[in-house]
């Protein structure tokens, strides 16, 4: 019913002033926009092309991860050559390092992540190990040592204070001198369980065949009240295992 002008271009004409109002009744629907998805860069004539650069920069924050810290490590060999070098599987054994020569010794400071890796030294054109150090062989017979890297937390004294045992009161402690009789008295001069011997126990009782004591073991001994008997009977008791064996060994006791 209007006379608006449609132009080729689909936009309308500069005649929209006698266009009727809208109808309270027949409003429109909000535009929708189907969801953005990126694309590759627009090529200009003879430009770069151009980035979206704030998507670039959301999309890196998102997806990137700061890289894991290395630990320092120091790496040793002082059993001599000229040119010492070393490699590992930290890079997939692609690369030698060559170590510093400070004296007789060779030392290298590499910085890795943390983990177990195995490693090598070239020494003079020769591969090498150190053998005082974690080591293993591989089914070629090739030796690497064992690189153990982690994270060490010194310990802190003050931490380990309370385990720390207390100490003694001192009414626990005298200072009294030991009196005269405690001097007096002399020590036995044959300990109390060497008595007990095989030749000294009564064969009619049954405790005779129990186990020996370990003490009588590898001691000859003589049997008691020799002086009234012309046989004199020694005894030796040795042990294999768990069975005791005893050997008794009669002899006049005058010639």
């Amino acid at each position: 019913m209007g006379n608006a002008n449609v132009t080729e271009d689909g936009g309308i004409g500069d005649s929209t002033a006698n266009t009727p109002p809208h109808s309270p009744r027949r409003s429109r629907l909000p535009i929708l926009f189907p969801p953005q998805v990126p694309l590759a860069p627009l090529q200009r004539g003879n430009g770069p092309p151009f980035h979206n650069q704030m998507w670039q920069n959301e999309s890196h924050g998102i997806v990137a991860q700061p890289p894991e810290q290395g630990i320092p490590v120091m790496i040793t060999w002082n059993y001599g050559g000229n040119n010492v070098a070393v490699e590992g599987s930290w890079d997939n054994w692609t690369s030698r390092k060559a170590l510093q020569r400070g004296g007789k010794d060779h030392s290298i400071l590499v910085v890795l992540p943390s983990g177990i890796y195995h490693y090598r030294f070239i020494v003079d054109g020769e591969q090498r190990y150190i053998p005082d150090l974690p080591y293993v062989a591989d089914e070629m017979g090739h030796v690497c040592n064992l690189l153990d890297v982690n994270d060490y937390v010194p310990e802190n004294p003050e931490s380990v204070s309370e385990f720390e045992a207390p100490a003694s009161p001192e009414s626990s402690y005298g200072q009294a001198f030991l009196a005269e009789e405690d001097f007096a008295k002399e020590p036995m001069a044959v300990p109390s369980q060497l008595h007990l011997t095989v030749l000294g126990m009564d064969t009619t009782n049954v405790v005779s065949s129990s186990k020996p004591q370990h003490v009588v073991l590898n001691h000859v001994f003589i049997e008691k009240n020799m002086a009234s008997k012309s046989v004199v009977a020694l005894g030796l008791t040795h042990r294999f295992k768990s069975k005791y064996v005893t050997v008794v060994l009669y002899k006049p006791s005058k010639r």
